[in-house]
């Protein structure tokens, strides 16, 4: 069985930075004590409001103490939907002060928390508040510490709330035991997950059953696996449980050669994205990238007249020439196709007669709640 990546993030590893004192944070803590909207981005010695309702505080080195006063003010100001608090040494008391402050009524919609030296103990807290929040609608947990018991504690949370709608879990050190609990709370939940990120836990195709569980039984239907080790086995299997279900699926970085590529190609008929384009993180997280080359883009350009994929992305995959045409002539009056993603060796005619031929079709669109956590410090 393939062990769990290392969580990886800078936080984890460099010196902490000194927190803000009183002075940096006043300006924009009276700010938010305000209830003039705002009309464009203010950008304050630590923190940037958005007009969205994102507060924006990642890098910002705050540590749990003036984590706890910015949160509270932060939760109920009407000026935030949205809270960004990355990469700040938050901790187990961090985590607790972000879950106290989430009183019934507040207007927190999505929790950024990534890369906070989060363990079981501070995701505990967390769950805690969320097993009957109504509000909160996404939560991200990317590179913390939380391992399998932290996401058991989580699991059983999301058994009783119904708001959670997108869940990252990205290189928290998961293995497939922890995932089978969790694909198993989130099949007994009263609403769907609609997204679940699982990328950089090092998974390989043991974890076959476990997604099958995630898609059919929870009906999750965008499940991102990106920089992980599933191979040409783990992706085959995969299709295989996959085939027939309207989902979005992310497996990017997962070290498939043209025989992955051909057996995702055979089963895709009713899935709407396919992403197979290397990672940002991939180096990062220890994976290997995708080689579809031309003969996987070959079997992916035939199956596309039989598919309803609205977006395909094969960037830096190791298509040529002979491959991009193929695709390029599959995409020509495609009834749902959106968006061919190809670069990196491909020539540029045929990259830019894949934007001409579907310039008429809307482009797609990064969910809301992704949109929610862009950030100005990342």
């Amino acid at each position: 069985m393939t062990e769990p990546n290392p969580v990886r993030c800078p936080a984890l590893a460099g010196p902490d930075a000194g927190p803000p004192g009183p002075a940096d944070l006043a300006p924009l803590l009276a700010r938010l004590a305000t209830t003039a909207a705002v009309a464009r981005p203010e950008r304050f010695p630590r923190g940037t409001v958005q007009p969205d309702g994102r507060l924006d505080l990642c890098k910002q080195a705050l540590g749990p103490d003036q984590a706890a006063r910015v949160v509270a003010a932060a939760v109920g100001s009407p000026l935030v939907r949205h809270l960004l608090l990355g990469t700040n040494g938050l901790g187990t008391e961090g985590a607790r002060a972000v879950a106290g402050a989430l009183r019934p009524g507040h207007h927190v919609e999505t929790l950024y928390l990534g890369c906070n030296r989060i363990g079981p103990e501070g995701v505990d807290a967390l769950a805690a508040r969320l097993a009957d929040d109504d509000t909160v609608r996404a939560l991200w947990l990317k590179r913390n510490p939380v391992g399998d018991d932290g996401v058991a504690r989580l699991a059983a949370a999301l058994r009783r709330n119904a708001t959670v709608r997108t869940l990252d879990l990205v290189n928290v050190g998961l293995t497939v035991r922890g995932l089978t609990a969790l694909a198993g709370a989130l099949a007994a939940r009263p609403a769907r997950l609609q997204r679940l990120f699982l990328g950089g836990n090092g998974f390989g195709p043991e974890v076959a059953p476990a997604l099958g569980t995630l898609i059919h039984a929870a009906g999750v239907r965008e499940i991102s696996l990106a920089a992980n080790h599933l191979g040409d086995a783990g992706a085959a299997a995969l299709a295989e449980l996959a085939e027939g279900v309207p989902l979005t699926l992310g497996l990017g970085g997962n070290g498939l050669t043209p025989v992955g590529a051909g057996a995702l190609a055979g089963r895709l008929g009713a899935w709407t994205a396919l992403d197979l384009a290397r990672p940002p993180s991939q180096r990062a997280l220890g994976a290997h990238g995708n080689v579809v080359g031309d003969e996987g883009a070959y079997a992916l350009a035939d199956a596309l007249g039989r598919a309803r994929l609205r977006r395909l992305d094969l960037r830096r995959t190791e298509i040529g020439g002979r491959g991009a045409r193929r695709l390029v002539a599959a995409v020509e009056g495609h009834p749902t196709m959106a968006y061919l993603g190809l670069n990196g060796g491909v020539p540029r005619r045929q990259r830019r007669r894949a934007a001409e031929l579907l310039a008429g079709q809307p482009a797609p669109v990064a969910h809301e709640d992704v949109r929610a956590i862009a950030s100005v410090y990342r």
